[in-house]
Parts: C-alpha cells; structure tokens; sequence
C-alpha cells in the first residue's frame, strides 16, 4: 500500500496539487472558524459540523485518484497471489519433470507409503509423485486442498535400500506438512511474496526509470526518468521499497521456518522416527553464513531441540512480536493518512476506528506471545530470568510498530503528516505511554497465565490439591479450555480501547501535552496552584473519559482472572482487593465532606462568590475538580498497594481494586460530599440521580487516576522486587485451609453476589456515558 500511495502522488507535481489542495481545504476552513467566532457562532454544534463537512468534501477530490490506483494496485496483486498460488503445483512438476510414481516401481514400497500415511493420522491418501532425475534423498509436499500430492526424489528411494529408518523419518516429516495443513499458508506465503516482486516491486522500478511508459512509452530521455529528475523521491521511495522487501522476505522465510519446526516435531511422533531424525539432523552442516539463519529452514540446532522437547516447536521469541508490529506499522500509518476521508467521516473519528481495527491484533498478538513464554516457564519450572520475557515483549512489540510506521508516504514524499510528525516532546511521551500500557498488558497476562496454568499443573500432579470448594467447571479442566481464549479476547479489547485514543493524538501537534487547568477567578498562591493542579488535563485524557470501552476493557482485566481463580484463595484475595477499593471511597468520601467546609473557612467570601471570566474557574469548580483529584489519587494508591503485595495475580487485583474505588468514590461524591457542599453553600446543588453527569465524574476519576497510578505502580513494582520474596509462596495461594464447610459456601456465594452487583454498576456507568461519547465521537461525522 505504501508503494501504491506513492505511485499515486506521483509526480511531483500531482503531489504539489495536493499540497496546494490541502492549503486552501484548511484555509476555508479557518476562514469558517473565524466567520462563527465574529459572529458568536463558535459554540453551534450544528454550525461547526457543517464546516466540517465542507472541509472532507473539498478535499476528498485531491485523494480519490490516489487511492483508486491503491485500490487497482491491490485487487491486481491479490489477483496474482492466487493464480500463483492456484499454479503452483502445474509449476512444481513442470519445474522438477515429475511423474506419477508408478504402485509397482518397487516392491513393497506402495505398503510402505500407505503405512506411514497411516502412522501420520491422514484418512486420505495423497497423490504420489516421482523426480527420477534427482538424486537427492529428499520429498515435497505441495497441491491444492482435496489433490494433495508428494513427491520423492529418486534418491530417497536409494536410501530406502541402505537405510530404511531414514526414509520413513523424510517420508513422515512430508506427510507431516498435510497433517498440519499447512500447505496451503506455505504456498499462499510464497505466492504473495511472488507477486509481490511481480506487481509491488517490478512496475515501480520501471516507472522510475521511465515515467511515461504507458503513456509515452517510445519517449525517453535518462533526463526525464525520476532518478535524475527527483533524486530525493527516489533515494527516499528506494530506501522504502528496500526495506519493505526484507520485511515480506524475512515474513514469509519465518512462517516457512515454523512450518518446518511443527513437521519435524509431528514426524517425530508418528511412525517412532525421532531417533531417525535425529540422524539426520545431527548430520546436516551448520550455517556458514549469518544470512543463513534466515532462510526457509530452521538451523540443524533448534530442529534438533523441537524434536528432543516437543514444548520447543511452540516456544515463542521477540521475533513473533517483530513480525507482529512491524506489518501492523506500515499499514496503520499510511491508511491513517486520509482515514475518514473516504468514508465521509471526520478525520479524528476515521483514524480513531483505525486504531480500533488495529489495536485487537496487537493486543491478541502480545498476550498470545506472553502466554506461550509463560506456559513454557510453568512446564520446565525453570528459574526466573533476571529480565522476564514479559518485560522486554512490550516495548519489542511497540518499537516494531513505530519503526514499520517509517515506511509510510509521509516518509517517502518528505511531507509532514504521519505518526511522529507532532513534535519531539509529544512524540516521546506518546511513545512511552504507549509502552508502559504493553508492558502492563504483558505484565497482567503472565500473572494471569502463571496463576491458572499452576493450577493446573498442582492438580495434574496432586489431585487432592484440588479443593472441594473449587467449582466443578474448574475441577473437570473446564477454565483451562476457555482460559485462552478469555484472555486474549480481554487483551485484544483493552489494546483496541487504547488504540482508538492513542493513535488520533499521535498524529496531532502536541497531542501528548500535558496542560494546567486555568487560573481561578479570584485568589492565588496555594489555591491558584490547587485549581489548575486539580484540573490538569493529559492531552487524550478527555477522549479516554468519553470512550464508551474504557470501563469494559478495565472490566474484562480483572472480571476474567477472577473467574478463572474462582476458589477460596481467589475469594480471600477479591475480598481484600474490593475492601482496599472500598476504603479508597470512604477516604474520598471524608475528604469531600471536609474540603468544602475547610475551603469556606480558609477562603475569603469574595474569592468564593467571585464571578469567572470565561477563561477562569468558579470557587464551586474548583472544589469539585479537587474533590475528583482526591479520588483520582486515592485509586492510584490503591493500585500500588495491592502490587506492592505479593499475589500472583496482582495486576488483576489492582485492577479490581482501581474500579472499585471508582464506584465508591464516585457514589461519596455525589450522594455524601455532594450535599453536603450544598447545605453549607460552598458547592453545587446537582440532583444525585443524573446518571450521565455521574459517569462522566466515575470515568475522569478512573482515567486521571490511571495516569497518576503509572509512576506510583512503577515505583510499587520496585518496592515489592525488596519486599517479596521473588520465588516465595503467594500468600492468597495457599491451599491448605481449603477445606469445605459452610462458611466456605457461603463465602462463595457472598463473592458472587457482590461480582454480579459490581458488573451491574459498571454496565450502568458505561450506559450513561453513551450520550458524551455519541458527542464527542460521532456527532461531527454523523449527526
């Protein structure tokens, strides 16, 4: 795609047309802007909407050619990546000059073959092929689904006389490659990478070197080719085209390397060939080269290991997360350039449902990935390693994202407009926001991952580790089935939720600034600090508060470890969560009954009845904002407390204890602090039943106290690396007052009663939001 965006702004000149384009669509626009100001228009929604509108409608022209050649280069290059595909078994015989291998060529050798299918699990036989000319001991599996075919070179027959075991263990890695099913992504994969160099890569080449090809093509000059003429765009589209070659060629040598490791490890279990293939491996010569180990086959030592422990073949590495964010860069970024635009949406909100796309894969992707490295730990009980797999996979998988986002048409034409065009200092927060949330993600899985697949392996090895008040679901292995799919799903919805807000204001000037509230309309000193302090705004922040996903993603964090640990130290360690979170309310709520009271009798009269200027903050304002900060501070402390503590599921408790504190603060605000601001005139009277206005407080507490809790849960994560033995029990781990009586019931009963009551809260909250984020999302796009 961003080869084909770059073919489309193509000439220079085209590019300039859209750059004077864009000058005069923004420039109306302003003029707009300034039209409504004069005439005290600026806060008509309705008005504001209508320039936005005419802003996509005048620029939408400028795009449509452009991304018509994206669309034909595309459909061109799908077209071609399955008629490879769709050919390449014609391809494969033409190539080798093989036959059909005749059932009486040698005797005993249709028996042997239809064995190992056999051994291998297929029901149904392929077609067997013969190269007679090839003298190599080796075979191919290839065809189309229902024509499945191998084909053996004439040398492996020869082994089959001097050495048997040999030939069954080449035989059953073949017919290990259609028990996988993997044929059809091996040579979708190659396919892609052929047209890819057929339709992406060859045409463009030749358009540098003569840009009038199809319109002139007996018309060349080497001055008029794009080499001499735009020696930048060509360095630039050059460089691009390089490195997304390497990227599709490692892409597609590393699926084909996992395809050989799965084969391997099946071989080896069907037909009791491992020590064969072994052999064989032992034999093969090591790299001689570095390039080498990135090429279609996996080094003679990791298949050697993927055989000899089958938990190899599944191990996960920091190249699955490369190969992860890397694709999902490019593509973010140049789609992101007009996002919306051909929608008819507003800008924002088509770049916004971007990320929503985008950010389920990578979350899927990291959870998957830290799932893998978790479940490889558990298996081996191995020690800890001094950097955990899930601390380095977050910022692997985000700086892979933001590399690929250099491959964009911004980069290339060397135009402003891509992710990292709003300025150093926001770049770099957003960068780091963006890590810390995938480190903390990491984080939650493996602590998710470690506390179930323990479990399960404490009750493989000792059943009556399995307490009797554990649930039946959990005793027949019922969570071990849903359990990743749970996750990942949970993980994927919070990675679309960050998405939809981080990717917007990382393409904005400053988005990732970090603003004070404004001044007071009277007063100064420690109150003025208070009053912006308080309303201190991180530029997302607002669009986090109107995200009707937010409080679910947060919901699905915790709601799924908790289910999954549904047992009696489970209980114990919600139970403490949800009355740390409880606390947190009752604080907030002693705070906000004292604050108002306090501030009257601090304040003078006349700066608390003073009148704001529409760039000032009331005295009631201020006293709600600080009451909000309170509580915002409040669950930042009860996030770092529970990490602090030494449960392995604490990312999920801190979690559970964060939206509680969320709930019981947001009910002191309104239904205690809140009258009581208003009997003693130092607040606003509000009716406590407007549900909308209470999820909008519920949702900036949650959000700003999110913020505030990064550098607080950082310091907590420290402190408990002193504090907590590293390979030291958990205390909500233990089992042995497991055992089941009436209390145990009923404690059971009570945890499940208070989780439906707090998931009915939050689904009321995330309702009354609906009316903000319809205005602050969609209104602008869609009425």
């Amino acid at each position: 795609m961003t080869i084909f965006l770059a073919i489309g702004f193509y000439p220079p000149s085209r590019l300039a047309a859209y750059e004077l384009r864009r000058t005069e669509c923004d420039s109306a626009f302003d003029a707009g802007v300034a039209r409504l100001a004069a005439e005290g228009m600026l806060d008509d929604a309705l008005r504001r909407e209508a320039l936005q509108v005419e802003f996509r409608s005048c620029l939408r022209p400028a795009v449509a050619e452009p991304f018509t050649l994206v669309a034909v280069g595309l459909g061109v290059l799908v077209v071609v990546a399955v008629a490879l595909y769709l050919a390449h078994p014609w391809w494969i015989v033409r190539r080798s000059r093989a036959r059909r291998l005749p059932s009486d060529l040698v005797h005993g050798l249709a028996d042997d073959l239809d064995g190992l299918r056999r051994d291998s699990g297929l029901t149904r036989a392929p077609q067997w092929w013969l190269v007679p000319h090839r003298g190599t001991p080796s075979g191919q599996a290839y065809g189309l689904p229902g024509r499945r075919r191998i084909q053996l070179d004439a040398g492996l027959l020869v082994l089959r006389a001097t050495d048997a075991p040999a030939f069954r263990a080449v035989v059953a890695h073949e017919l290990a490659h259609l028990r996988n099913r993997d044929v059809d992504l091996t040579y979708l994969t190659i396919a892609v990478w052929r047209a890819y160099l057929l339709v992406a890569v060859l045409p463009p080449l030749l358009l540098l070197v003569h840009p009038g090809l199809i319109t002139a093509p007996t018309r060349w000059t080497w001055r008029t080719s794009t080499i001499v003429s735009a020696p930048g765009f060509t360095a630039r589209f050059l460089g691009t085209l390089i490195a997304l070659g390497c990227l599709v060629y490692l892409l597609r040598n590393a699926v084909l390397r996992a395809r050989e490791t799965y084969a391997d490890r099946v071989a080896a279990d069907a037909g009791a060939t491992a020590a064969a293939m072994t052999a064989i491996l032992e034999r093969l010569p090591a790299p001689g080269r570095w390039l080498d180990r990135w090429g279609t086959h996996p080094l003679p030592g990791r298949r050697l290991r993927a055989i000899r422990d089958p938990r190899e073949a599944s191990r996960p590495t920091h190249w699955n997360l490369v190969a992860a964010g890397l694709p999902a860069g490019v593509l973010t970024t140049n789609l992101a350039l007009t996002a919306g635009l051909g929608l008819g949406l507003d800008p924002l909100l088509g770049t916004a449902l971007l990320g929503l796309a985008v950010g389920p894969w990578l979350g899927a992707m990291l959870a998957s990935t830290v799932w893998r490295a978790a479940q490889a730990a558990v298996a081996n009980a191995a020690p800890a390693h001094r950097v955990p797999f899930w601390l380095t996979s977050g910022p692997v998988l985000v700086g892979s994202f933001l590399v690929g986002t250099l491959m964009s048409l911004a980069v290339i034409t060397g135009t402003p407009g891509s992710i990292g065009g709003s300025g150093p200092a926001s770049t770099l927060v957003a960068g780091l926001l963006l890590t810390v949330a995938a480190v903390a993600l990491a984080a939650w899985t493996d602590s998710t991952a470690r506390a179930v697949l323990s479990g399960s392996a404490t009750r493989r090895t000792d059943p009556t580790a399995a307490s009797a008040t554990t649930s039946a679901a959990v005793r027949s292995g019922g969570p071990a089935r849903w359990a990743l799919p749970a996750t990942l799903g949970a993980a994927g919805l919070a990675g679309g939720a960050a998405l939809a807000v981080w990717l917007p204001y990382s393409m904005i000037r400053f988005g990732f600034a970090l603003s004070l509230g404004p001044a007071p309309a009277e007063g100064d000193g420690w109150y003025a600090a208070v009053a912006m302090v308080s309303t201190a705004e991180l530029g997302p922040a607002d669009r986090l508060v109107h995200n009707p996903l937010t409080l679910p993603a947060l919901t699905a964090l915790w709601l799924v470890p908790a289910l999954l640990a549904w047992n009696a130290p489970g209980w114990r360690a919600l139970w403490w969560a949800t009355l740390l979170g409880l606390g947190g309310g009752a604080v907030a709520a002693l705070i906000g009954v004292l604050l108002p009271v306090a501030a009257g009798l601090v304040l003078p009269v006349e700066v608390r009845q003073a009148v704001p200027q529409p760039a000032e903050m009331s005295f009631d304002a201020v006293v709600d904002n600080a009451t909000l900060a309170v509580g915002s501070v409040l669950l930042a402390i009860a996030m770092a407390i529970v990490l602090i503590r030494g449960d392995s599921r604490r990312p999920a408790l801190a979690l559970l204890a964060a939206t509680v504190t969320t709930v019981a603060a947001t009910a002191a605000i309104w239904w205690l602090a809140g009258p009581v601001r208003c009997l003693t005139g130092n607040g606003l009277c509000r009716a406590t039943s407007d549900l909308e206005a209470m999820s909008r407080t519920a949702h900036w507490i949650l959000v700003q106290g999110l913020i505030v809790a990064i550098p607080l849960v950082l310091a907590a994560t420290v402190a408990a690396r002193w504090i907590v033995a590293p390979n030291g029990p958990s205390p909500s781990n233990t089992t042995g007052d497991d055992e089941p009586t009436a209390t145990g019931h009923r404690a059971g009963r009570v945890a499940a009663v208070g989780l439906v009551l707090l998931l009915a809260v939050t689904a009321l909250l995330v309702w009354g939001i609906r009316t903000s984020a319809h205005e602050t999302w969609l209104r602008g796009s869609i009425g």
